[in-house]
């Protein structure tokens, strides 16, 4: 029996509607070229036992966005008991010379690429009103610190651009598999209509390649299809549980009594249900994320879409003209007198002002130390809020074996949220090529694990699909 396009009346689309917000995008990492092996302090599971039926793959990536020193995580959340204030505390100016950006401080679009962007342009709007600030450093080349670079000079301000990277794009990487690219990094552009990264990729000629969740198929644990339907009931009682309540009680103590509820099937069901809808969008387990993050942000409409070039040539776009020195790792930033000095790998920057875009992550892990200190209010809000973890592993094939047609192919696993999607990237790149997903903490503990690792546990949960 073939497998069913997804048709239920509960769909990944229409619950992420009724949660009022689109999907999130960033979703990145570092990449690795080569089967080297990483630290393993966990070891997958299962194993195949015998010879796989798939092929295997002829380039691969895989990322550890945890492991990242400069990431430290892959985009924020919103954590049990606390608030959406904290995004705006985050957001708000330290005196008059300090101001932060980044998607973790925008209060609408939270997590996503648009979000990092329009939190630069905010901050730069900050630094421009009313102080005069003529020289401005900005710390960190993602698309936060791109726009708000782009921002400043456009108004005629001196910028310096510092990042600890030795590229441009932060948690925005393409990278060539063979001669297709792909994006490590943030993905999608997450509604395209009103999006000013789809206006800007319109303006470059890029193609846009609309992303249709509901052309799905599904697969049960030892590979059977299953038709979507066979779930209705639980994503009504899914959606019921998680929109019950706009509080910042957790979710999995509103979730555990249904799936107590049910039979062994059902739970296993449950589980793929809780990784797809919630943790694979806001990247963290349903115990840690607040009941209240369901119904915060706002989300562009027009469908999402997959740039066919990849991210690379608008982040580009965003970079021309700019002065940004690579490979510079600031340590200090003091902003105790009448200007700011920036300390840093490569030297001092002296300026009026500086805007600081590392990820949440990054602010977290203190690797950057404010002089003097960073006030109450934004220490709070960055302690308050979460950062949040999803990788991917990326493989291209000599052909394709897959549901070529369907847009999103589902599994659900034997262990609570390994492996459960993938995204059939052919439309995107034209190439045999698969992208697959863990969050939260089966991210956590795959990344674990060595790249060799990581890439047969993916080709055995395919091989149990497609044997």
């Amino acid at each position: 029996m073939p497998p069913q396009q997804h048709g239920a009346p509960w769909s990944r689309r229409s619950f992420l509607q009724m949660a009022g917000v689109g999907g999130l995008a960033l979703a990145a990492g570092c990449a690795t070229t080569s089967p080297q092996a990483s630290p393993v302090t966990t070891t997958p599971l299962v194993r195949a036992t015998g010879p796989r039926s798939i092929p295997d793959p002829t380039h691969w990536r895989v990322t550890r966005w945890g492991t990242d020193p400069w990431s430290l995580g892959s985009y924020s959340y919103l954590p049990a008991g606390t608030s959406a204030t904290s995004r705006a505390a985050l957001a708000g100016p330290v005196g008059d010379r300090l101001f932060l950006a980044g998607e973790a401080t925008d209060s609408d679009y939270p997590g996503t690429v648009h979000g990092a962007l329009n939190s630069g342009r905010r901050a730069a709007s900050q630094v421009l009103e009313g102080h005069g600030h003529r020289s401005v450093v900005v710390v960190g080349a993602g698309a936060a610190g791109l726009g708000a670079a782009q921002a400043l000079v456009d108004a005629g301000s001196d910028v310096v651009m510092v990042e600890a990277r030795d590229r441009i794009g932060g948690r925005i990487w393409t990278d060539d598999l063979g001669d297709a690219p792909v994006d490590l990094g943030g993905s999608w552009i997450h509604g395209v209509r009103g999006n000013p990264l789809a206006e800007l990729a319109d303006s470059l000629d890029i193609t846009l390649v609309h992303t249709d969740y509901d052309n799905s198929v599904l697969y049960d644990t030892d590979g059977s299809p299953m038709d979507w339907s066979r779930l209705d009931h639980l994503y009504e009682a899914l959606v019921d549980a998680v929109l019950s309540s706009s509080s910042t009680r957790a979710m999995g103590p509103e979730l555990a009594p249904i799936r107590e509820r049910l039979n062994a099937d059902e739970q296993r069901w449950f589980d793929f249900l809780i990784t797809s809808e919630i943790e694979h969008w806001w990247p963290a387990d349903v115990d840690d994320l607040a009941m209240a993050t369901a119904y915060f942000g706002k989300a562009f409409r027009g469908g999402d879409a997959v740039p066919a070039t990849g991210y690379r040539p608008i982040i580009e776009s965003l970079a021309a003209g700019l002065d940004i020195r690579l490979g510079t790792a600031v340590s200090i930033v003091d902003h105790s007198g009448p200007g700011v000095v920036v300390d840093s790998t490569q030297g001092r920057f002296d300026a009026d002002a500086v805007i600081v875009t590392v990820p949440l992550g990054v602010l977290q892990g203190g690797r950057i130390r404010f002089t003097p200190d960073l006030p109450y209010s934004t220490v709070s809000a960055v302690q308050m809020l979460g950062m949040g973890l999803m990788n991917k592993v990326v493989l291209r094939f000599p052909e394709v074996f897959w549901d070529e047609q369907a847009d999103l192919i589902s599994h659900v696993p034997s262990t609570k949220g390994h492996f459960v999607e993938w995204y059939n990237a052919v439309p995107w790149t034209g190439q045999p090529i698969l992208v697959g997903f863990n969050a939260a903490r089966a991210a956590a503990e795959i990344e674990t694990w060595s790249d060799d690792a990581t890439i047969g546990m993916a080709l055995d949960t395919l091989d149990v699909i497609y044997r």
